[in-house]
């Protein structure tokens, strides 16, 4: 998954969208152990990009 570079170096998450949009492509896909760790991997991303751009996510669960 590529990363955003901010100026100075500092790496930018993807937006909580694109994210959302890989999870749901993932999701199509058979399940197994690649699968699970791609979810993983992407669902910290989401977390991290929520945070950072202010959004109250946790909120609604």
């Amino acid at each position: 998954m590529p990363t955003a570079f901010r100026p100075h170096g500092r790496a930018m998450p993807p937006a909580p969208d694109e994210i959302n949009r890989r999870i749901r492509l993932l999701m199509n896909q058979p399940a197994g152990s690649r699968r699970a760790q791609e979810y993983t991997r992407l669902l910290v991303l989401w977390a991290e990009a929520t945070v950072a751009n202010g959004s109250d996510w946790g909120k609604a669960a």
